[in-house]
This record gives structure tokens, C-alpha cells and sequence, in this order.
């Protein structure tokens, strides 16, 4: 029989979605899927109703505290971990112990992400199983909107420099394009969604698994430069598809989310972006010029809400 595949699910009060995301996975077939979910310190009743919802869809499931060591025989797991480790640090846990098992490519699957092929993560295994250097496959992924998020794009110098006129002039957040028309064949693809992608245990290896210094927002710009510097590659099958669920207000207000992004973003520059110190600080001070457009929205928002109570009330 082939190597066993994991799909690990981090999540964080995630009780609405985690059962369609489960579902899914459970009917999978073609592969030896083992399933680990990865709690990221939920509120404590959260997690005893995910607890539930896991041993519903794997009744032969264990559930354990993160870093005890499972038995051979467990297949699949419910992992509690006991601090917010962010999205690489979540995913971590998931994917050690998917090694420890045995386990030759890890699904990364966010808990709002929905499946109805039985035969989804088969097709993906094909397409790293094709090319040793395929480091990363992912499908289509469209969104509530109908948008495509597959595959992203990553911004130029001049374009991310811009991004605080491109906002005013489109009063959008820091939004992507989506891809219109969509390949007919399997094709490579520089940068792939963080929340649906499969990636091989020999690279995760060889990368030292994700890089945890970052607690949320791009990872997948982090996976990208990875990749290139190990002159691996990704690969996108336009045939497979998900649903990417995600509400945008369910992550707190906009202010607060930019920062941790902003925050991310100085990283990766500093680390992956190949930019010296000049071009860091010029992109640092849009990024600073974005924040005050955010807050200005923000504030205006609250004012005319306010406005409108109090015609309301008159």
C-alpha cells in the first residue's frame, strides 16, 4: 500500500467549521489519509465540542495534548495545544508528528476549507509523486465570492510600494486580483494559498518545517521563496477544487489584523525579500501610510454609523 498522507487542520474556535472540513476528509479514498487536528488553544468549551465533532467523524481517533507521543495504532489524532502558536507553529505540531508516523506529504487544510471529491488529495498526492522536485501541488480554490485565490501573486517592488494609492484610489484592503482563466492542464505556479496546499515531507525536512518567527499572514510569500531558493517548484491541478469558506470579519477589526500583517510582512523582507535596507524602509513607510488609511476608513466608519443612530434616535 502507498505511504500514508496526512492532512493536518488548525484550528481556533472553529466549531461551525470544522465538521464540513472533516466530512470531507473523512471521504477521502485512494489514499492512506491520517488526519490530525491541531487545536491552537481555543476557549475550553470550543474545544470540547470540536473534541466531539472529531471523534464523531474518527470514532477510532485519539485525542492528546501536544508533544505526547501517539501509539502506532492511532491513525488519527486531535492535538491540544495549550498556547496560540500562530499558523507555522500550529502547523508545526501537525506536521512533526505526521513525520513521526511515517507519513510522506502533509495536507495543510484550514478548518473553513470544503471538499467534495473523494478523490481530491489522491490527485494531488499524483502530482507530487510525478517529480521529486515538485515541492508543493494545490487545486482551484475559490472563495464565498466566487473569486479564485489560486494562484497568488506576489507583488513587485513598485507595486507594493504603491499599495497606499492603490487603496485610496480603489478604496479596497491591500486586494488581489483573481485569476480569470483558469489552465486546462496541470502548470507550475510561483506562489499557492496557505489555506489548502499539499507539501512533501522530505522538503518540510529540508526547510526545517515552517518558519515559526512569523505568527500569522505570509507564510505563503515564505513558502514561495523557499521553494525558488531550493530550485524546487509548485504545481497547480486546475481540475481538483475547493471552497475556501472564510468569512473576513471573522479575525477581529482591520487595524489590529494590518499590524500583525505589517509586522509579517517587515519580516519576510528582512529575511526572504531579497531587498536591501533602503527599499525595506521605503516599503516600510507605505506600510505606515496603508496603517493611517486603514485607521482614517476605520474612524469615518464609526462616525457615520454614529450619525445615523442618532437620526435614528431623533
Amino acid at each position: 500500500m502507498a505511504a500514508p498522507i496526512a492532512a493536518v487542520v488548525l484550528t481556533y474556535n472553529s466549531t461551525d467549521d470544522l465538521p464540513h472540513c472533516l466530512t470531507g476528509l473523512a471521504a477521502q479514498r485512494g489514499v492512506d489519509l491520517r488526519v490530525i487536528v491541531v487545536d491552537n488553544a481555543s476557549r475550553p468549551d470550543a474545544r470540547a465540542v470540536m473534541e466531539a465533532q472529531f471523534s464523531e467523524a474518527f470514532p477510532s481517533g485519539v485525542v492528546l495534548s501536544a508533544g505526547e507521543n501517539p501509539s502506532s495504532e492511532a491513525h488519527h489524532l486531535f492535538l491540544c495545544n495549550h498556547q496560540n502558536s500562530g499558523y507555522s507553529g500550529g502547523n508545526n505540531i501537525g506536521a512533526r508528528a505526521a513525520s513521526a508516523s511515517g507519513c510522506t506529504s502533509v495536507l495543510i487544510i484550514n478548518p473553513d476549507v470544503r471538499i467534495s471529491d473523494p478523490y481530491y488529495v489522491a490527485g494531488l498526492a499524483e502530482l507530487i509523486v510525478a517529480n521529486p522536485k515538485t515541492a508543493v501541488a494545490c487545486s482551484t480554490l475559490t472563495n464565498l465570492s466566487g473569486m479564485q485565490e489560486n494562484p497568488m501573486n506576489e507583488p513587485g517592488f513598485v507595486e507594493e510600494m504603491l499599495w497606499p494609492v492603490s487603496m485610496f484610489a480603489a478604496g479596497l484592503f491591500l486586494s488581489r486580483p483573481s485569476a480569470t482563466l483558469l489552465p486546462t492542464e496541470p502548470i507550475r505556479v510561483s506562489k499557492v494559498c496557505g489555506a489548502c496546499f499539499l507539501i512533501r515531507m522530505d522538503f518540510l525536512n529540508r526547510i526545517g518545517f515552517f518558519d515559526e518567527s512569523v505568527f500569522l499572514y505570509c507564510e505563503e510569500s515564505i513558502l514561495r521563496a523557499q521553494v525558488r531558493a531550493a530550485g524546487w517548484h509548485m504545481v497547480m491541478e486546475p481540475h481538483l477544487y475547493a471552497l475556501h469558506a472564510h468569512h473576513s470579519n471573522a479575525k477581529g477589526d482591520q487595524v489590529s489584523r494590518f499590524r500583525v500583517w505589517a509586522e509579517s510582512r517587515r519580516r519576510f523582507h528582512m529575511v526572504y525579500g531579497g531587498y536591501g535596507k533602503f527599499r525595506q524602509g521605503i516599503l516600510g513607510v507605505s506600510r505606515h501610510l496603508t496603517l493611517a488609511l486603514i485607521k482614517g476608513r476605520a474612524l469615518f466608519k464609526e462616525l457615520w454609523i454614529r450619525s445615523m443612530n442618532g437620526r435614528g434616535a431623533s
